[in-house]
């Protein structure tokens, strides 16, 4: 199976790896897995959409497409207005689907954060944000991963967001770990 993984910093960052956490958490689980990461760091919705021939329509066919957008357009210092957000996320949605059919596409919530640590993002935001990717999901009949909502649930934010930035917001082994799971499950949802 081949994967393409794409979006902001959280499915970009390497945390100290010779490749993106994620990449090497899927592989440590999957095994005969062949993952293209075109995530870019710092990214918004916008910004991903004016990169999107090159995120995704010129990377590589592949079998799955996950999506992770959401955790800068929702940051206070330079938030993108939630109505903004959902129309780039169904520009967005209308790009791909002429390249991946609906059941193929998974989108993920941006991530919850450590309020402790993290000063430009909350979790109220993130849950709003969230709500929209969700609706954008079921309009084009993709697939929805909540990572907000599983990462709360989980319980620990605290160990769930302390990467090498230890800002609250950046992930570490645990963190990667949780959302390798929950990929892994979005994957088996879209194979039954």
């Amino acid at each position: 199976m081949k994967i393409l993984l794409t979006g902001d910093s959280i499915i970009a960052r390497h945390e100290g790896l010779n490749e993106p956490r994620i990449n090497y958490e899927l592989k440590r689980r999957l095994g005969n897995i062949e993952l293209v990461n075109t995530a870019v760091s710092g990214i918004n919705s916008g910004a991903f959409f004016a990169r999107l021939s090159e995120s995704v329509l010129k990377a590589p066919t592949c079998d799955k497409i996950v999506i992770l957008l959401g955790t800068n357009d929702l940051a206070t210092h330079k938030q993108v207005p939630i109505k903004q957000f959902k129309r780039n996320m169904e520009l967005i949605a209308s790009g791909i689907i002429c390249l991946y059919w609906p059941k193929n596409v998974i989108l993920v919530s941006p991530p919850a954060v450590d309020e402790n640590k993290q000063r430009v993002r909350n979790n109220f935001l993130v849950k709003q944000y969230a709500k929209v990717v969700e609706e954008v999901a079921q309009e084009y009949k993709f697939n929805y991963l909540d990572l907000a909502q599983e990462m709360i649930k989980h319980g620990n934010l605290e160990n769930l967001c302390h990467g090498i930035k230890n800002d609250g917001l950046h992930f570490g082994k645990e963190g990667y770990k949780l959302l390798a799971e929950l990929i892994m499950k979005g994957i088996d949802n879209v194979e039954n």
